[in-house]
């Protein structure tokens, strides 16, 4: 499990662009607010539809464009 510090840094430097890939779990997707994200990858399918319509939201936001993959 990675550190406070760890988990701030990793969010500075892909907001920053210095990561393309962002891999999360359900826990640490809530909160999680990024501009211009434009891909949802499900690795694995959510237990319900308002799971998966909360990890699909992240994408797509203000009327742009986003894609999700399951």
């Amino acid at each position: 499990e990675a550190s406070k510090q760890e988990r701030e840094a990793t969010m500075r430097a892909f907001r920053g662009g210095k990561l393309e890939i962002l891999l999360a779990t359900d826990i640490a997707a809530r909160g999680i607010d990024i501009d211009d994200l434009t891909h949802v990858i499900h690795l694995e399918l959510p237990d319900t539809v308002d799971q998966y319509i909360h990890r699909s939201g992240r994408t797509g936001r203000m009327g742009k464009e986003g894609t999700v993959v399951s």
